[in-house]
């Protein structure tokens, strides 16, 4: 130890303290010291080896030689070196341990020259004794030693930098490179020092560097192309590096100076060391020396070693690319030769990152990646260019790369995705549409223009496809709050609303005619009346005449948008002033000039926008804090209001005194806060012409007062049969004075003084009123509808006491008047936005109804009340909207965003409710909502889990049978979607408590999920015990009580009996044995009714339908005596018709249940045609029912209460089993017991109920193939099905579930089914209607025009543009229609007309394709609409008949057409070009050679020329080609198969892989168009195929398969490639991310893709295999 302190002492003794004078960074090339230290060579004497003792070798170090600075003391350096080694020895031979003492030494501050001098020194001496390459067992430890002279390296003291760096490169030079790193010079030591260089050098000045700073960067350098360049021939001098270390490593290793290299964004870089901080992201640009030397090592790195780029990180390449375009793009336009060197360097490590070192696309990175890193350098890609400027040295390269971006959007984005969104008929998916998609976002500046051209979807656009359709408030309000995180964002609704407005006025624009009216005698004694006119002249009706156009039926287009915007504005949703400077906009330029006629999406002024915002001015708060004050004020809104107004439309022949007058009415309304209103005319000149018809409006209303006001308490027919001149003086008088009209109707309905009538039994009391047509109601303004209703719900539908009426000196009324539940029904189909929260109401409360029955039921306290009954006002209400939603709102509520989920408002009641009036129409009510159902979100409503009823149904065994039918519709019709079989069944175990069974006739028709179950899954639940004729038998003979109760109603038989039958258990077998003591006695006289009746009524409501069940299950397993049929039928009518023990409905649907043996089948056959045919019972009811003329449009049925009734008094219904104590109609013989609440009677009868119950008959038919029976129940009562609610549904719905049905396809029986509709309510190809009229008919009218004319029609109703007018004035009002919406009903009248067809569905199919691809003797193109609504209706129709064969053409056409059979344009891979000099000018290189001078790809011009104008067209917009004349077979096809895939289900794509297998196996895949055709068709679809539970990994595995084929079979060489290709791997690189969804898939993929031919192989490994950074 002491011989190493001397040394150190002797080493650094007398060393001057302060640092030396010189100014090292301030030498100048031209100062003496400059010269005397590093330019001059000193002499012999003087002269000084620092570098290394071995001087033979001098040339090799042309290096600055140091002079040596004198010291004050002449030190021995070879005692020191010998006293160093003995200090070595004597601690064991660590040398390294005791330089580290000497360096420790030589760190300490301050550190001069003379100080490095002496240290050099002494190491050369050292290594004198020490070599690096070993002589004895003592190694010197260069590694420390360097790791530990880097750290005292600065380049702020150059001259010890410099000397320093000389001496490590004299000794890294000096020894074999195998002894170098034996000595401790490992890769973490070579690291450290490369970033201390590093650091250092980015610290010099990155211009004007003094000679100095100069040297030191070039010592430095030098160092570091030791490390990092294995051979280098700089300056023609051989030198070898060591190490193996590329300059990615130290990136990966130097976070502080790269992390913008690691990361995914971009990071400042701060580098604390002492006090400087570098913030500049290295290597920079304006640093040429830093920028090339980085760089070049980056460059080498790649090229000295093959295999780094399989080793470079994905992100890190990218970033490096992002980095180097980032600073090109700080270049100024003109470049010096340095930035020239600098920019092509750049280009250079961006090409080999890119391409690889062959040049063959087997780079680190894929040019997709680069094309995504894009928007961080530029900026965001908008409009066709970025945010930033590109430098034009890079315009070429980012031009190619933004062909590739484009291409790849076309590829992801269908030929045509303006698909129609069908409102409550799309599944989830097609409410996002291609702008709200992920995966979409970097096309997002392409998709703009996309959809700018129309040739997409937004989220304006389903917008007005849901106005269009009529969608509810509730759907606008869900899909808006879906698509912010903030909250309601109206502004696309506000949009899409104004675009109806002007469709809907173009529309009636077209149908009007414009041309001046000739004025008759009339109109001039009409115009003088108005001058002469005053407020208190009285004016007669015949006075004042309206002016009606010829073409009102298209009116209802004005109410409904009315009843939208008012609605919307009520809502908050918009203002009153941002919709009428929307309307403004419409007619006017921003100059104030209108716009010429025929400009798109604008309309000329029309007097309809004032009739619009008139509606608005009755909102209160529009009309407070808008208008009024507007008035108050300069009167700006009020302007633009009047600058709207058309007077030449008020003496057009198609003038309207409704809409025309708007201008009038709206000054009427506000004349009391408009200032000076008799200048009002010099204010505003174009109202004059509006104010000459105040006259007529004066006259309005004082006729309206004299006749109508004052007359309504006295006359109840005063509203009555009024024509449309009264129903428009009327509607007039509504707009002129707000609530006047309202008030009044109210009054003429519920009048003060009336009669008082009955709804069946006497207690049902109500009052008396007139009635109101519905056109009447339909024309009034929306203002006043929605007040009327108000009223009437506050005054009759929302009192917890019952309805209140407004007379005192009345008796309590205890129901709802009938003609108050006609004009709500009217009301709510007329104005049903703005009636929405109405409804809302009302099924809140049936909600709380609902739970007070459960509470009832299960005893629970009600804010501590135990609810011992439910009040009868309760009940009363109850039924009251039950018989209102059942018989006249199941349409409303079939399409509305209510109905999946309706069941849930009803779920304790179908269980619970005791009252057995209400329950049957309860139940009636459950049958007709499950019914109803039009999609499979009725599964997750079944499943929801919260629900705490486990069993949906488990007493009753039909609403479950029900259930189960519907379902297996749903899934057919709509298929099972993303629901999971498992959850399928969960429903299906969850409705019943026990086993449901199915004859094999019924289950052959369920789908595979629902038939799966009931063939495994249900044998584990348990069966319902049955009633065997034993047991019945057994139970007559051992208990006598029985038989005393029933037959003489013996007292002390009483309770025991009762005992015995309350058991739920037992009663199932009470039918029976009243069935078996009436045969056993041949009579029914024998019992003692109210004993039976008293027994019946311990039988709950809910388990009426089971019970019945059991009864006809029991019948139809006893044995009879021969030819005692008649007998037995007697006794069942008597059970059902005279005593009315059981329901005729229910006894229908036990007979046809879909259960049982074929000798049940049999027998229930023969019942059902003795009940149906044979007994006169219904048949009677029927021919009555007929008679009275119930019209099959109940909206124009003012008089069906009175025939109600008068069916009523003749086969008068009871509910508690009291038939056989009623003389007429609710006039009992006799006091009985037990009375339940009687109940208001409006619609429910038996006939009503048994329309809904042929639905069962007639699928059951089919199902056992009664064909005759059949064709008797349609011929018999087929007339009756008119007056059903859903008719066209339902025979859509049997023609699609049993299209395989012999039974179905039979013309004779199918002709029938058809015939159950009205068809005046529905617009058919007369070819379908007469077909289905005529028996005679073959349908030989089918023929490929038919089928156009099809498909012609249904696109006509998908578009909001057209708006789908009524035409023909006999079909329905659009609102009252069995279905509102003109897409869905357009959707289920086309299904109808295709599936009624006899033609094989083949044929249907190539004739749909013929007119899709233009083939036979189509010649012009279809548009894109027809083209989705062929899509649109093909998944709607049976998969196997009419899906398969698609795919099967789509395989024929990919195989065989000629334009897929070419191979696309052969090209080099996309690179950066490098500018060159000549003649001190810059050109751009050829990045693109010539491809005719290459032997492979050689091809004549016009080949390659015809490959250039075929490829892009099958891939283009399909509008674009239409409008171009270049539409093409494949281009149609993958524009229709994405419509089809878009309206399809998932099950679709188990089919279409199918397809895709076969197409691969056939080994007609040959080409690359064709491979990309395959990408084209998957692309678009992948956000669905990804949705799918296993088969998404079959598409992808098929996908790199057929990259495999066609690229082994094209056989490319020598980096040649095809542009098809390219947007092939882009398409790859674009979906990577599927590819490593699960172990198993990715270890799949990666071992097709090796299998593959370099350098394919090599290019998309990174798909699925990527190194990360750090591993």
């Amino acid at each position: 130890m002491e011989s190493l302190r001397t040394v150190i002492s002797r080493l650094f003794v007398d060393i001057q303290d302060s640092p030396s004078t010189i100014d090292w960074l301030s030498i100048k090339d031209n100062s003496q010291s400059f010269h005397g230290l590093f330019n001059k060579n000193p002499s012999k004497r003087r002269r000084l080896h620092l570098l290394h003792p071995e001087t033979t070798n001098e040339s090799r170090y042309n290096n600055f030689v140091v002079n040596h600075i004198t010291s004050t003391q002449r030190i021995d350096y070879d005692a020191l070196a010998n006293d160093f080694v003995r200090a070595c020895q004597i601690a064991g031979n660590n040398v390294t341990e005791q330089l580290k003492v000497i360096l420790l030494k030589y760190r300490e501050p301050p550190l001069t020259l003379e100080k490095t001098s002496r240290l050099i020194t002494f190491l050369h001496h050292v290594l004198k004794a020490i070599p690096i390459i070993p002589t004895n067992k003592i190694g010197f430890p260069l590694g420390s030693l360097i790791e530990d002279l880097s750290l005292t390296l600065s380049t702020q003291q150059p001259h010890i930098w410099i000397i320093t760096i000389q001496f490590m490169l004299s000794c890294l030079r000096s020894a074999p490179q195998q002894y170098i790193y034996q000595s401790g010079l490992t890769t973490p030591v070579i690291l450290s020092v490369i970033k201390h260089v590093l650091l250092e050098l980015t610290r010099l000045p990155s211009t004007d560097m003094t000679p100095m700073q100069e040297k030191s960067f070039s010592v430095g350098k030098e160092l570091l192309d030791l490390f990092l360049i294995r051979d280098n021939t700089e300056d023609n001098k051989m030198t070898n590096g060591i190490g193996t270390i590329s300059y990615y490593d130290v990136i990966h290793s130097f976070p502080e100076l790269y992390s913008h290299f690691l990361n995914s964004t971009p990071t400042n870089t701060n580098t604390n060391t002492n006090t400087t901080t570098t913030t500049q992201p290295q290597p920079s640009i304006a640093n040429h020396n830093i920028w090339l030397m980085t760089l070049n090592y980056l460059t080498i790195s790649i090229i000295q070693d093959n295999r780094l780029l399989d080793r470079i990180p994905t992100l890190m390449a990218i970033n490096v690319i992002k980095h180097i375009l980032r600073e090109i793009n700080t270049l100024p336009a003109s470049l010096t030769t340095m930035q020239v060197n600098c920019l092509n360097k750049g280009k250079e490590l961006i090409n080999l990152l890119l391409l690889g070192s062959n040049g063959d696309g087997a780079g680190a990175v894929s040019h997709y990646d680069i094309i995504v890193a894009l928007p961080d350098v530029y900026g965001h890609f908008q409009h066709g260019t970025f945010a930033q400027s590109v430098h034009w040295a890079m315009e070429k390269f980012i031009n190619e790369l933004g062909k590739r971006r484009r291409h790849l959007a076309f590829l992801m984005m269908p030929p045509d995705a303006s698909w129609p969104l069908i409102s409550q008929m799309s599944r989830r998916h097609e409410y996002n549409d291609l702008t709200t998609r992920t995966s979409y976002h970097m096309f997002e500046g392409d998709l703009i223009e996309f959809v700018k051209e129309g040739s997409s979807t937004n989220i304006e656009t389903h917008f007005r496809d849901m106005l269009f359709q009529r969608a509810s408030m509730d759907e606008f309000r869900q899909l808006a709050m879906s698509l912010t995180q903030t909250g309601l964002d109206t502004t696309l609704i506000r949009k899409a609303m104004v675009a109806k407005v002007r469709d809907v006025i173009r529309c009636i624009q077209h149908f009007s005619r414009s041309s001046k009216r000739e004025e008759d005698s009339n109109d001039v004694q009409m115009k003088d009346k108005e001058h002469d006119s005053s407020m208190n002249t009285a004016t007669s009706g015949e006075d004042i005449k309206m002016l009606i156009p010829e073409n009102i039926n298209l009116w209802e287009l004005m109410t409904e948008t009315a009843d939208q915007l008012y609605s919307f504005v009520s809502a908050d949703f918009f203002s009153y002033e941002d919709i009428l400077e929307d309307f403004y906009d419409l007619v006017y330029q921003p100059n104030g000039e209108p716009y010429l006629p025929n400009a798109k999406n604008h309309i000329p002024k029309d007097n309809g926008l004032v009739w619009l915002l008139l509606q608005l001015f009755y909102i209160e708060k529009v009309s407070k804090d808008v208008i009024q004050k507007d008035f108050e004020q300069d009167e700006r809104l009020f302007d633009k209001l009047v600058r709207l107004y058309n007077d030449q439309q008020t003496q057009s022949k198609d003038a309207f005194t409704l809409r025309d007058l708007a201008l009038q009415c709206a000054v009427n309304h506000q004349k009391g806060h408009i200032k000076d209103v008799t200048n009002i005319k010099f204010r505003h000149p174009l109202i004059a012409a509006s104010l000459q018809h105040a006259g007529l409006c004066y006259q309005i209303q004082a006729y309206f007062s004299g006749y109508y006001h004052s007359n309504v308490p006295t006359n109840s027919t005063l509203f009555s049969n009024l024509d449309l001149q009264e129903i428009t003086k009327i509607a007039m008088e509504s707009q002129l004075r707000q609530d006047v009209v309202p008030y009044t109707l109210y009054v003429y309905l519920v009048p003060t003084k009336a009669d008082i009538d009955t709804l069946g039994h006497p207690s049902t009391t109500y009052v008396k009123g007139g009635t109101l047509s519905y056109k009447l109601l339909d024309l009034i303004c929306i203002n006043a509808k929605h007040r009327l209703l108000q009223v009437i719900y506050k005054m009759m539908l929302d009192s917890e006491t019952g309805p209140r009426y407004q007379s005192t000196g009345m008796p309590p009324i205890a129901c709802v008047p009938p003609n108050v539940i006609d004009v709500v029904y009217k009301l709510l189909y007329s104005a049903p936005c703005s009636a929405e929260l109405m409804v809302k109401e009302i099924f809140d409360k049936l909600r709380r109804c609902d739970k007070m029955v459960k509470m009832k039921h299960t005893g629970e306290s009600n804010h501590g009340v135990v609810i011992q009954q439910l009040p009868d006002q309760t009940l009363r209400w109850l039924q009251t909207i039950l018989q209102l939603t059942n018989y006249r709102f199941i349409r409303f509520l079939k399409y509305s965003s209510l109905s999946s989920g309706l069941l849930h408002y009803i779920r304790y009641s179908i269980s619970y409710l005791e009252n057995r009036q209400c329950y049957q129409t309860l139940e009636s009510f459950a049958i007709n909502v499950i019914h109803m159902q039009v999609d499979v979100k009725l599964l997750r409503s079944l499943d929801d889990p919260h629900r705490d009823k486990p069993i949906w149904f488990a007493e009753s065994e039909m609403l479950a049978r029900h259930t189960v039918y519907t379902i297996s519709r749903l899934i057919k019709t709509r298929g099972q979607a993303d629901i999971k079989t498992e959850q399928i069944h969960r429903v299906l175990s969850n409705l019943y408590e026990y086993k449901i069974e199915w004859s094999p006739e019924a289950i052959s028709y369920f789908p595979a999920a629902v038939r799966s179950f009931y063939e495994t899954a249900n044998s584990a639940i348990p069966s319902r015990p049955s009633v065997t004729p034993q047991r019945v038998q057994q139970l007559i003979s051992t208990n006598k009580a029985i038989m005393s109760y029933i037959l003489q109603g013996v007292p002390e038989a009483e309770r025991m009996v009762i005992q015995f039958f309350s058991v739920l258990e037992n009663q199932s077998s009470l039918l029976c044995v009243l069935w078996v003591i009436a045969i056993t006695r041949n009579t029914t006289e024998c019992f003692h009714f109210p004993s039976v009746r008293r027994l019946l009524l311990l039988i709950p409501p809910s388990r009426m339908t089971t019970n019945t069940i059991d009864f006809i299950d029991f019948i139809l397993n006893v044995e009879y005596p021969p030819n005692s049929s008649e007998v037995i039928y007697k006794f069942l009518d008597l059970f059902i018709w005279k005593y009315q023990w059981i329901n005729f409905n229910h006894v229908l649907f036990a007979l046809m249940k879909g259960s049982g043996s074929q000798e049940r089948t049999a027998k229930a056959i023969n019942f059902l045609r003795h009940l149906l045919f044979e007994s006169d019972e219904l048949q009677k009811r029927v021919q009555k029912w007929d008679s009275l003329n119930f019209s099959p449009r109940p909206w124009t049925e003012e008089k069906f209460h009175e025939k109600i009734m008068s069916y009523l008094q003749e086969y008068p219904e009871y509910y508690d089993f009291e038939a056989f104590a009623m003389r007429q109609f609710y006039e009992p013989t006799m006091d009985l017991p037990q009375q339940q609440t009687k109940l208001p009677i409006y619609f429910s009868n038996v006939v009503s109920n048994f329309i809904v119950s042929m639905e069962t008959l007639i699928i059951r038919l089919i199902e056992y193939s009664q064909k005759d029976l059949l064709v008797q129940l349609l011929d018999t009562y087929g007339r009756l099905f008119y007056q059903h609610q859903c008719p066209l549904s339902f025979i859509t719905g049997i023609l699609l579930c049993y299209h395989s049905s012999e039974t179905l396809r039979d013309p004779f029986i199918l002709k029938r089914i058809l015939r159950l509709l009205d068809f005046s309510q529905y617009t058919l190809v007369p070819e379908a209607q007469y077909y289905a009229q005529h028996d005679d008919d073959d349908g030989s009218g089918f023929d490929t025009e038919y089928f156009e004319r099809v498909i012609y029609k249904l696109a006509g109703n998908l578009s909001p543009q057209k708006c789908a007018p009524r035409t023909d004035t006999d079909l329905p009002e659009r609102h009252f229609r069995e279905i509102g919406s003109p897409a869905v009903e357009g959707i289920s009248i086309a299904t109808l007309e295709i599936m009624m067809t006899p033609v094989p569905p083949s044929i249907i199919i190539k004739k749909l394709l013929d007119l899709a691809l233009l083939r036979e003797s189509h010649h012009v193109g279809v548009s894109a609409l027809r083209l989705h609504a062929i899509g649109l209706l093909v998944p709607l129709l049976p998969q196997k008949e009419f899906v398969h064969p698609i795919f099967e053409e789509l395989n024929q056409l990919i195989e065989t057409d000629p334009y897929l059979l070419e191979i696309s344009e052969p090209c080099r891979l996309i690179r950066c070009g490098i500018p060159k000099s000549v003649n001190g000018r810059y050109t751009m290189t050829q990045t693109l050679p010539d491809l005719t001078t290459t032997t492979v790809l050689k091809k004549s011009i016009s080949t390659r020329l015809r490959k250039a104008m075929i490829c892009p067209y099958i891939f283009n917009d399909y509008t674009f080609n239409l409008h171009n004349y270049s539409t093409n077979a494949p281009n149609s096809f993958l524009c229709l198969f994405h419509s089809i895939v878009h309206y399809s289900s998932l099950d679709v794509f188990s089919i279409l892989l199918e397809y895709i297998q076969k197409l691969r196996h056939s080994g007609k895949l040959r080409t690359d168009v064709q491979l990309l055709y395959m990408c084209f068709l998957l692309g678009p679809a992948l956000h669905r195929i990804e949705k799918l539970d296993s088969s998404d990994a079959g598409f992808l595995i098929e996908l790199m398969h057929m990259v495999k084929q066609v690229t082994e079979l094209m056989g490319l060489k020598d980096g040649w490639t095809t542009q098809a290709l390219e947007q092939v791997y882009d398409f790859l690189y674009h979906i990577r991310i599927r590819f490593v969804k699960s172990n198993e898939l990715t270890a799949q993929i990666r071992e097709i893709i090796r299998s593959m031919d370099p350098p394919i192989s090599q290019r998309l490994l990174r798909l699925v295999f990527e190194k990360k950074i750090g591993s």
